[in-house]
């Protein structure tokens, strides 16, 4: 019986101490946390009918029933069953139908009405342009050959001023210098008492068909405008002008020198000169003197030709705005200015 005993007290011993010598062994061990997925309990669902609660859901429906009552019609939605098309399979592909649009394109020229009266006006434009061009050309070359010998006759040279170079057409054209499609000039210069003549062929712009009709509408006719620059110590102080009555309304009113100098007209019988003149001169003597027989029978033959002849020692150009103040005063020189229209 003691034998057993201290068997037993030997195993408990011997138990509690490999306990302990687990506990030393493993100094993080109250560290470690062992969790353990707990699971929660799951609900016990009742079979026992709940009335009362069944009662209030059905009276709450009732009452949003009658409350939306009025917004609902029986007819909106009448026939949606039938027109609503069955549901394609998921996998098919999209049925696209190409509606045939119709040619309105006609196999005619009456679908180009539009553009082919646009290409007759350009081409009406264009070909007026180059006749017009080449009228013009024509003109100013026949008008220097009939004169050449006449300018050769009395000056040195002509044609060329020295402060360009002529293109092969102008040196054909004996240095007649194109400076448009319109206006032609020629500078003649080696004469005694004379600084040098300008001669500007002012031709209508016939290469415009705009200009042209304007000119069918209000006539007019090409003008040759010929500047005359005298040597100072060569030429008498005065300023006169003789022109047409509408040609002196509008030097008159345009031009420094007779607005200032010559502030009245002058009766054109009074020198014997065609009614449809008028005589402008800061003194009656040198109208007088200059208008002599010679002169007078010269300007009734070419009545019709003759512009204005304006001569002056104080010519400087149009007359300036009167908004606008010079900063000094503007150079005058002793110029003979003639106009005369074309034929």
């Amino acid at each position: 019986m003691k034998a057993v005993v201290l068997l037993l007290l030997l195993g408990l011993l011997t138990g509690a101490t490999a306990a302990h010598v687990t506990e030393e062994d493993n100094e993080f061990a109250e560290f470690e946390e062992f969790d353990e997925e707990e699971v929660p309990p799951t609900p016990q669902r009742s079979d026992a009918p709940q009335p009362a609660a069944a009662d209030d859901e059905e009276e709450a429906q009732v009452e949003e029933e009658e409350e939306f009552d009025h917004f609902q019609d029986e007819e909106e939605f009448e026939g949606l069953d039938q027109e609503r098309q069955p549901s394609r399979p998921q996998g098919d592909k999209p049925h696209l139908t190409i509606a045939k649009v119709p040619l309105h394109l006609r196999s005619n020229w009456e679908s180009f009405y539009l553009e082919l009266l646009m290409l007759a006006g350009l081409a009406v434009y264009f070909g007026n342009f180059l006749a017009g061009r080449s009228k013009n050309h024509r003109l100013a070359t026949a008008w220097f050959q009939s004169h050449r010998q006449l300018l050769l006759d009395n000056f040195a040279l002509v044609g060329d001023d020295g402060r360009k170079e002529l293109s092969p057409d102008e040196v054909e054209a004996g240095g007649l210098v194109k400076d448009s499609e319109s206006v032609y000039t020629l500078w003649c210069s080696g004469r005694l008492c004379v600084e040098g003549m300008l001669v500007e062929l002012r031709l209508l712009k016939r290469q415009d068909l705009l200009s042209l009709m304007a000119h069918m509408v209000r006539p007019s006719a090409d003008q040759l405008v010929i500047r005359v620059t005298m040597s100072p110590q060569f030429m008498d102080g005065f300023v006169m002008c003789l022109a047409t009555k509408k040609t002196a309304a509008r030097l008159h009113k345009t031009m420094a020198d007779l607005s200032t100098y010559c502030p009245e007209k002058k009766r054109p019988d009074k020198y014997g000169l065609p009614g449809n003149f008028t005589v402008l001169s800061e003194m009656g003597e040198v109208a007088n003197a200059m208008l002599d027989q010679k002169v007078l029978s010269v300007i009734k033959r070419y009545e019709e030709s003759i512009d204005y002849i304006h001569m002056s020692d104080q010519y400087s150009g149009p007359r300036l705005q009167e908004d606008t103040q010079p900063t000094k005063l503007p150079e005058v020189k002793k110029v003979l200015l003639f106009g005369f229209n074309g034929q």
